[in-house]
């Protein structure tokens, strides 16, 4: 999936601190984990999840810039190159892929974002459901409408074929949510409690306007959006 920028604002919060790239792997006092991240919709999300649940954390710029995405040691955690990873010294182990970090970090800190399947195995694998479906069909649409017009056509590939397509995909996406929503009851997209599948979609739902997908007639999207961004 592409990852695409949105700026490159970096988080300020009393859980965080930032470290340089290279000291990523150091012991911490401030915390076990490090966020390996840029300012993109899957960047986003792992901030957002140690917020949720008040856990301080130490996050690394991976700076696009400079490729390091692409780094010999980066490729190590994720042959794919692609942005957020987790390091996690304690147990001496790295996460990549934004899906499995997240669910990752809600097992390793039992957090209710996603409850466990002893307590409720239907609400567990409803919330991995819905995690896996960001993944593989929110994320990529998202990010293949935004790629197709804010950086090919300024490359001077304009595919209106594509672009129409991916957007069509997208829209249909926002709209399974809008609808989970109204079905739920909300705030949340799974009901009244907070899960993992608000953190992973937030930010690409946030950022439909980047991707020109029309959330107008969305109004259970917009409203969670809203309530989200306060």
């Amino acid at each position: 999936m592409t990852d695409t920028p949105t700026s490159v604002s970096t988080p300020t919060s009393t859980l965080a601190r930032q470290v340089d790239l290279e000291d990523a792997w150091k012991e911490s006092a401030h915390s076990d984990v490090c966020c390996l991240i840029y300012a993109t919709q899957n960047g986003w999300k792992l901030p957002i999840l140690f917020e949720e649940m008040g856990i301080p954390y130490d996050w690394a710029l991976v700076d696009f810039g400079k490729n390091e995405q692409k780094s010999e040691r980066f490729l190590k955690i994720n042959p794919n190159g692609r942005i957020p990873a987790l390091i996690d010294r304690r147990h001496g182990v790295t996460v990549a892929e934004s899906g499995a970090i997240l669910e990752y970090i809600a097992t390793r800190f039992e957090s209710p974002l996603l409850p466990s399947p002893t307590d409720d195995l239907q609400r567990h694998l409803q919330v991995k459901q819905w995690l896996y479906w960001q993944v593989s069909a929110l994320g990529p649409s998202m990010g293949q409408a935004m790629y197709f017009q804010r950086i090919a056509r300024v490359r001077g590939h304009d595919d209106p074929f594509a672009i129409g397509r991916f957007i069509a995909e997208a829209e249909r996406c926002l709209k399974m949510l809008d609808a989970q929503l109204a079905e739920s009851g909300g705030p949340f997209i799974l009901g009244e409690q907070c899960t993992l599948v608000d953190v992973a979609c937030f930010a690409y739902c946030a950022s439909a306007y980047w991707a020109n997908a029309d959330t107008s007639d969305m109004p259970h999207l917009r409203a969670w959006i809203a309530m989200l961004h306060e």
